[in-house]
């Protein structure tokens, strides 16, 4: 039938969506909790920001100025359903950068191949699919701001991991990620790319019907680290990472039918955060 190659039915949508996806099986969810940097903005000293602070002492300051306090990770590797659930909290920001670059790397699956000298070398075989809820135009941005304050003194494997981060040469996508992309396939921040808005956690868990924040709430992280609770910090963020988990596995059944390889929400409602106090 002419014009045959045009028509769009369920099963060549549902065709199209697994090629699109196929190559898509590794995961990592993730979220940070930061608190305002005092010795930045003190060293700094923008009028700005200082005039800012002075008439609205909740003035969200600009991404330098956010000091990471905790760092939460789940990273899943399908389809066999491997999973690492972490969250760390610290006075450590370096050591919080570090991990969550060994962990962004620990996301990745690795083959061998054979160079031309008969030598066995390790390479990457599968990208993660990085999943946050606003971390496109948050998280992802502060983490490698902080990144700068300490990357002298980085490993020479993290440096490398965080610049093949930054890697954007493959135009389309078609073997390589472009994470640092607003469109990459490689990073689903769910409010912006599925609903074309930035929307809270909170929100969206709600009408999933996904409990949500428990443990306190965004607000309350400076007072906990300021008291050494640093342990309700980290609970928190983890939260933060099982709820936006839980958020996917909905929408991927309900709404892309299942698109993704991406586990249920009864798998991921059985796991339980490593919490670490560093």
């Amino acid at each position: 039938m002419e014009g045959q190659n045009n028509l769009w039915g369920r099963e060549k949508i549902q065709n199209r969506r697994k090629d699109y996806s196929k190559d898509f099986t590794n995961f990592l969810i993730l979220d940070i909790e930061t608190i305002r940097d005092t010795q930045m903005i003190d060293d700094i000293h923008d009028q700005k920001i200082l005039k800012k602070l002075e008439e609205d002492e909740n003035y969200f300051i600009p991404h330098p100025y956010h000091r990471i306090v905790a760092v939460s990770i789940m990273s899943i590797k399908m389809p066999d359903g491997d999973t690492i659930f972490k969250s760390f909290a610290s006075e450590d920001e370096k050591r919080l950068l570090e991990l969550f670059w060994e962990y962004y790397l620990k996301a990745h699956s690795f083959g061998v191949y054979k160079t031309q000298n008969g030598d066995r070398k390790k390479a990457i075989s599968r990208f993660p699919v990085l999943i946050t809820v606003n971390g496109k135009d948050f998280d992802l941005p502060v983490i490698k701001l902080r990144s700068l304050k300490y990357i002298p003194d980085f490993p020479d494997h993290k440096k490398f991991i965080i610049s093949t981060y930054l890697d954007r040469f493959d135009k389309w996508e078609n073997d390589y990620p472009r994470y640092t992309m607003h469109h990459t396939k490689f990073h689903i921040d769910i409010p912006i790319d599925i609903f074309n808005k930035k929307i809270s956690l909170k929100n969206l868990c709600y009408l999933c019907g996904i409990p949500v924040k428990q443990e306190g709430d965004g607000s309350k992280v400076q007072n906990y680290f300021d008291n050494g609770e640093l342990e309700k910090i980290a609970k928190y963020c983890a939260e933060d990472v099982k709820a936006t988990a839980l958020l996917f596995a909905y929408i991927n059944k309900h709404l892309l039918y299942e698109t993704y390889l991406f586990p249920d929400m009864e798998f991921i409602k059985s796991l339980d955060g490593d919490i670490q106090v560093l």
